[in-house]
């Protein structure tokens, strides 16, 4: 991990030692230029990160928003359609990410629904980043060898398959491979500040933003990075002379902050922002921001998901104090460490976004919120171990084969977490095996086993959700249509009407209520559960058949052929569809069709 200091090296290190050079002065800071190791090195990181992930390209989609985002989107699955660029503009599944459905939109286009495509791109864009970022880091410290393990944790470790392996976290390794596109033009700006130079990051920094929202603190990692290893920013900052430095992030913080009221509507409109007591989101985000920590050292029972639940109030306390022992030891440290103050306030900083201040979602935490933020916690732990070697020369070996073994425990622990993610019957069977309470993961590894016709292991696993969760909908409307379709109308009618009242909005609710108000003939209230249905999944072609199903029997059926009509543009040749068009002709039209 050490190596010789070069003589751009010792120069600034004399600036960490205290020698005063004017801030934005091209005598403070230069960029290192890759050579033929460095580039040797990029190539070996690119090259492992591809081995390690490459058999991705033979899992397929996950049963977990994979749908959603993917193969269940008629939108996606058109490809590249000018609808298609249009619609990605819109706010759609709590998100506003454009670039990233249109990255959805060129591999349908290329690949169609073969899901190794869509994995492929994910590797190739984490395979970029781990590149990106070690240019990055080398071009601002001329460190390679401190650069290299930064950059091979980033590729390698365990917390970070779920968003290489994950099709529907595209926009997490999207948006990552644009803001390692931005540092790097950052730095170029910060070796001679043009206009053209600024303009290509701020484009840069814009496009992430558009693949994925989560980058919002990115200015201020910049202003850390001003600090150290730049240069840029002495302390205290000499005005007027360093306002450029903050000045130049307003139009960074701007953009930020238009992308985060976005996101927050589209959070909002789809219901996805939770009331959670703000005492209990402040607890959960301390509690996760050393979680994170632990997991980074320990990456053992990592899962899809880690459901909600009441924090522990001595683990939180001893969270808080953790916190405020390590910010207090890297404010210490301000001068004399300046990279353990970075890396500690990026991990901060680029976490705030997700970390639950506004909860989303019904999970505590996750490992894709890792993904960028631990590269913070790496660069601190790299840059104070190699400084302790370089003092201590004799302990260089031992800490060299410490590093490298690290290094294939996490590459071997990433290589069995990657596993888990060829199926969904894997996944979520692994996430309920590791995880406590989870009744989430054990609705969908019940929608998994009706699927593969295990229907009373997976009505248990219903159960056994709402066991945990009385009030989860999904568990309540998916035990509703096991029972449907085992003919027990009686018993399904309930628990549909139950998942409806928790959730109105619940389209595969409101469509099987709709199936069995009709067999028991209520065709009138059936309408009523199909309309509205129709009105939440208009794209569905079994909520148009179903409907089409109930007009005919309540004489409308000029409305009836419309809806069968419907139901076999979507998905030609659909048996039910055909059926029930074939009796509404044959009743409009007893003498047989016009024209036919």
């Amino acid at each position: 991990m050490g190596t010789k200091t070069r003589p751009a090296e010792r120069d600034m290190d004399s600036i960490v030692a205290g020698v005063q050079t004017p801030a934005g002065s091209p005598k403070t800071w230069s960029r290192s230029r890759l050579g033929r190791f460095e580039t040797v090195l990029a190539i070996v990181l690119a090259l492992a990160t591809i081995a390690v992930y490459l058999r991705t390209i033979h899992y397929d989609f996950v049963m977990y928003d994979d749908d959603t985002f993917v193969y269940d989107n008629p939108v996606v699955k058109a490809g590249l359609t000018l609808h298609g660029l249009k619609w990605a503009f819109g706010l759609h599944f709590a998100n506003w990410h454009p670039l990233t459905w249109f990255s959805y939109l060129l591999d349908a286009q290329l690949f169609g629904m073969n899901a190794g495509g869509f994995h492929l791109v994910n590797l190739l864009l984490h395979a970029s980043s781990t590149v990106l970022l070690f240019m990055a880091l080398f071009w601002m410290t001329g460190r390679p060898w401190r650069c290299f393990v930064v950059a091979a944790v980033f590729a390698l470790h365990p917390l970070h398959v779920e968003s290489v392996a994950w099709v529907a976290e595209r926009k997490d390794v999207l948006s990552t491979f644009l803001e390692m596109v931005s540092l790097l033009l950052y730095v170029r700006y910060a070796e001679f500040p043009t206009t053209k130079r600024y303009l290509l990051m701020f484009l840069a920094f814009a496009c992430s933003l558009m693949a994925k929202p989560m980058l919002v603190t990115f200015p201020f990692l910049l202003l850390l990075l001003d600090y150290w290893p730049l240069r840029r920013l002495p302390w205290p900052p000499r005005w007027p002379r360093d306002r450029r430095i903050f000045t130049e992030k307003a139009p960074l913080l701007a953009i930020s902050l238009v992308v985060s009221a976005l996101t927050m509507v589209a959070q909002k409109q789809y219901g996805a922002v939770t009331d959670v007591p703000f005492a209990n989101r402040i607890s959960n985000a301390s509690s996760a921001y050393l979680v994170y920590i632990m997991q980074a050292f320990w990456p053992d029972k990592l899962a899809a998901l880690y459901p909600s639940a009441d924090p522990d109030r001595t683990f939180v306390l001893y969270s808080m104090l953790v916190l405020l022992g390590v910010t207090a030891l890297a404010v210490a440290l301000f001068r004399r460490r300046p990279y353990f103050f970075t890396g500690w306030f990026w991990y901060l900083g680029m976490l705030v976004p997700v970390i639950g201040i506004v909860q989303v979602g019904a999970q505590s935490r996750a490992d894709r919120y890792t993904y960028v933020p631990l590269v913070g916690i790496t660069l601190a732990i790299v840059w104070a171990v190699a400084d302790w070697v370089e003092r201590h020369p004799s302990r260089k070996r031992p800490v060299v084969a410490a590093t490298a073994a690290v290094l294939l425990v996490f590459t071997a622990l990433t290589w069995r977490q990657i596993a888990y993610w060829k199926d969904s019957r894997s996944l979520f069977e692994h996430a309920v095996a590791v995880t406590d309470k989870n009744y989430i993961m054990l609705n969908n590894l019940g929608v998994i086993l009706a699927r593969a016709g295990e229907d009373r292991q997976a009505m248990i696993d219903y159960v056994a959700a709402m066991d945990i969760n009385p009030n989860y909908a999904e568990a309540k409307g998916n035990l509703g249509q096991a029972l449907l379709r085992a003919g027990n109308l009686g018993a399904a009618r309930p628990l549909l009407d139950e998942a409806i009242r928790l959730k109105p909005d619940y389209p595969m609710a409101r469509l099987d209520m709709g199936v069995v108000e009709a067999r028991l003939g209520r065709f009138k209230s059936a309408r009523q559960h199909l309309d509205e249905a129709l009105r939440l999944w208009p794209d569905n072609p079994e909520v148009h058949s179903n409907l089409c199903y109930v007009l005919e029997h309540s004489g409308l059926l000029d409305e009836a052929i419309v809806q069968c009509r419907e139901a076999l543009r979507l998905r030609p040749n659909y048996p039910d569809a055909q059926y029930n068009l074939k009796n509404s002709l044959a009743e409009r039209y007893p003498a047989g069709e016009p024209g036919k």
